[in-house]
């Protein structure tokens, strides 16, 4: 009786193993697919962090075209919040006058319904003279995750974080967890 239920368990269990390695095999991205990718993530992040440059703001139909509609919302806070920081600085007439990034992907895993992305962002901000003194330039290197969701119109960010939360966030990133 017990050797019946083990054998009858071990065909269940060869059985179950038969099934999964038939399962459909994870997508795979080709070259035109990543690049569309790394595009994307790159107009989104140079939008973020031009919110701290004077005078620039995002429409909601400009961050409609990176990001589903269920993130629109939520990164429209966000930009909000970045441009309400820019606003803090011009009393003490501190503005930042450019913002310039570049990333680096280290790690992109598709998946049934999308994608997975780990990215190095280096951004460097460009402050405008206090006093006609030229202040130091702003620089940092970044650690992101973003998922993205494959759509009719092409892929589309669901969300962006830091890869390691660490405090203080730079200039141009928002804490996550006010949201």
């Amino acid at each position: 009786m017990i050797m019946q239920r083990r054998v009858m368990v071990s065909a269940a269990v060869v059985a179950l193993l038969a099934v999964s390695s038939c399962a459909a095999p994870t997508p795979q991205l080709d070259a035109e697919e990543k690049a569309a990718i790394q595009t994307l993530i790159e107009r989104a992040i140079d939008r973020r962090n031009h919110q701290v440059v004077v005078g620039f703001s995002s429409t909601t139909e400009e961050i409609s075209q990176d990001f589903v509609p269920d993130a629109v919302e939520r990164t429209e806070l966000e930009y909000g919040k970045l441009r309400q920081r820019r606003d803090a600085l011009a009393p003490q007439n501190v503005f930042l006058t450019a913002s310039a990034s570049e990333i680096t992907l280290k790690e992109l895993t598709a998946t049934k319904s999308g994608a997975r992305v780990e990215l190095s962002e280096q951004t460097h901000l460009e402050h405008s003279p206090i006093s006609g003194v030229q202040g130091p330039d702003e620089g940092y290197v970044y650690g992101q995750k973003v998922d993205l969701a494959k759509t009719e119109d092409g892929w589309k960010i669901i969300s962006i974080a830091p890869l390691n939360p660490v405090k203080p966030f730079p200039t141009t990133v928002i804490d996550p967890s006010t949201f």
